[in-house]
């Protein structure tokens, strides 16, 4: 393979690491955010689980998802072995962002050598520091159930890189790579399901390098790793139940929204200016939308635009066909659209960006731009109340202070006027909280007459917990 030295502009690297520790900075309040939601449902499942860790890979129950990796085991470390602390929760997440955004930069160094490119080494930093700031990861970085998406994007990133690696190496280890490249996909498919497009986005990487794919071994690997999906697919079928109708895919106006929300979540819009738009203050969120895409998208067009003769047609159709196919399933979402969902579709674009930036004379105005993108995206997020997600999430966390302090008893009847709000505690939050049997937990329209103790929380968040002498 051909020497390739590393030649960048002189502040190349030193504004590289002003970013990476930028962006540490930006994400480590996370690390106060309470459980909240699924996270509870998780907790008591975790709490619950039989002795026997293989029982997650083989459940005896259909589940809503089937990720033993990224949920049963997760869970059972923050249970087991983090004594269900939060803090310690998000830490781990923020552990595994990190391990996320490296394999990550390891798949733009491989890439950027098999496509003989200068300045591979920089080009690869400055890929995992840019991905591992950007506002789309906010979620799986302040919700802990949301870890699945970390380990996704890590197993799929190791997948990549032993996949273009092993194009250029020989021997040994070459066998060594093709052979990991399966299992990767094996365990990036115990994490979550979107990993079932693995196989075409590894195509879409040789097709991106040129490499050669018709070689035995990479037959033998491409052949394995379609075994390993089917096989996935027949277990996740037996293990899974419905799902929610939120998730159905369907053609009509949803196809139109969630290619907006995707643009959207490129441009480092968070999700809740656009829900804003929708349901809140329109101006704010314009502003709010504003401050956040504009610098965004300045920084990624000032130095694509020099850069876009330099790559041949088949490498901007290998563009086109990774971020397409890699949020291939969400553009069909009925409803649900998250802006993590499109955390794998924009590695490719982001490697060619940083392959245009680092040599680019402007490279520390460019950071800047998008440091001050992603910090307003996300202490915008963190600022906002009710009905923001991490709003309703202190919000849900004050009342369980309150109430643990209360004598509670059974049954315990919750009278509850916005849907959206009491999910930030849900049934499993007062039972793991409180310490009640969540089936003497009952949630309710109006409390019954007869009710011992009715908990009662308005649509503003208000709460207050009525208790009688009455008896069912």
């Amino acid at each position: 393979m051909k020497q390739i030295t590393d030649t960048p502009s002189n502040f190349a690297w030193p504004v590289i690491a002003l970013f990476g520790v930028c962006t540490l900075l930006m994400w480590v309040p996370a690390l106060n955010t309470p459980f909240w939601g699924d996270d509870y449902v998780f907790l008591r499942a975790a709490h619950a689980a039989s002795i026997h860790w293989w029982s997650d890979f083989w459940p005896s129950t259909p589940l809503k998802f089937w990720r033993p990796l990224s949920q049963a085991m997760y869970w059972r470390v923050v249970d087991g072995w983090l004594d269900d602390s939060a803090p310690a929760a998000h830490a781990v997440n923020l552990g595994l962002h990190v391990m996320a955004s490296t394999a990550v930069a390891l798949l733009a160094l491989a890439t950027a050598r098999a496509c003989k490119w200068k300045n591979p080494k920089p080009t690869a930093a400055l890929t995992g520091v840019v991905y591992g700031g950007l506002a789309m990861h906010i979620l799986p970085l302040h919700w802990a159930a949301a870890a699945n998406n970390s380990l996704l994007i890590l197993f799929t990133a190791l997948n990549l890189s032993a996949w273009v690696l092993s194009a250029e190496t020989k021997g040994y280890r070459r066998l060594l790579l093709l052979v990991s490249v399966p299992l990767s996909l094996a365990l990036a498919l115990l994490s979550k399901e979107s990993a079932i497009l693995t196989v075409f986005l590894m195509i879409f990487f040789r097709l991106f390098t040129g490499q050669r794919l018709m070689r035995k071994g990479e037959l033998a690997t491409l052949s394995g790793c379609i075994v390993i999906c089917v096989i996935w697919l027949i277990l996740d079928t037996r293990f899974t139940t419905h799902q929610d109708a939120a998730y159905t895919l369907k053609l009509g106006s949803n196809l139109i929204r969630n290619t907006l929300a995707f643009m959207a979540w490129v441009a480092n819009v968070p999700r809740e200016a656009l829900r804003m738009i929708i349901t809140g203050d329109r101006v704010l969120a314009i502003s709010w939308i504003a401050a956040t895409a504009l610098p965004m998208l300045l920084a990624l067009a000032i130095p694509l635009w020099r850069i876009r003769a330099r790559l041949h047609a088949r490498q901007w159709l290998a563009l086109l066909l990774f971020s397409g196919v890699a949020y291939g399933p969400y553009f069909l979402l009925s409803w649900n659209s998250y802006a993590y969902y499109a955390a794998i579709a924009v590695i490719m674009p982001l490697i060619v960006w940083a392959h245009a930036s680092i040599e680019h004379p402007r490279l520390p105005i460019i950071l800047a731009l998008i440091a001050a993108s992603s910090w307003v995206a996300v202490a915008g997020t963190r600022h906002l109340d009710h009905p923001g997600l991490i709003g309703r999430a202190r919000w849900a966390e004050t009342m369980l202070q309150d109430l643990q302090v209360r004598h509670m008893k059974t049954p315990l009847w919750v009278e509850t006027h916005d849907e959206h709000r009491f999910y930030a505690v849900g049934r499993a939050g007062l039972a793991w909280r409180l310490h009640l049997p969540i089936n003497r937990i009952h949630r309710v329209a109006r409390c019954p007459s007869q009710a011992s103790q009715c908990l009662r929380i308005d649509a503003n968040g208000s709460w207050r917990l009525e208790t009688t002498s009455k008896h069912p």
